[in-house]
């Protein structure tokens, strides 16, 4: 035992196996261009003890997505977008790229096409706005297991 540590090397060598197995929390990247949906929706992934990244538009998703790729766990994304693409338009670019993300997909006002062709894309839940928060928050914990 060193007489600077007040640990003994048996204890520091336990205390580096437990913290060597402990990882950080998951982290979920939201994309949706209404503000107010994206601050919601935030706290509700944080308050369930996950790291939330957000992007307003499909584009820059894509740029974080690309910058930060191995970091991310999930894409939580709305279907219809404004400026910047869809999020289908993103999901199809993520397939393209061949970057595999487990998906979410919201949207207030889906049509039937949408769906399938979001479904096509290996989206793994699909979710109306307004959401639910806990039916939300059991599909994150679902998704990242």
């Amino acid at each position: 035992m060193s007489h600077n540590s007040i640990l003994s090397e048996e204890e520091i060598e336990a205390l580096l196996e437990v913290t060597a197995g402990s990882q950080s929390r998951p982290v979920v990247l939201l994309v949706d261009d209404d503000r107010q949906v994206l601050a919601k929706m935030r706290h509700w992934i944080e308050r369930a003890n996950f790291h939330c990244l957000t992007a307003s538009s499909a584009a820059a998703a894509m740029r974080r997505i690309s910058r930060d790729e191995a970091g991310i766990d999930l894409l939580v994304t709305d279907l219809r977008m404004e400026h910047d693409g869809s999020g289908l338009d993103l999901i199809r670019q993520l397939k393209s790229a061949g970057t595999f993300l487990p998906i979410i997909v919201l949207s207030g006002h889906a049509q039937t096409r949408e769906l399938i062709d979001a479904m096509e894309l290996n989206v793994l839940d699909f979710m109306l706005k307004p959401v639910d928060p806990v039916h939300f928050v059991g599909a994150l914990r679902r998704c990242l297991g």
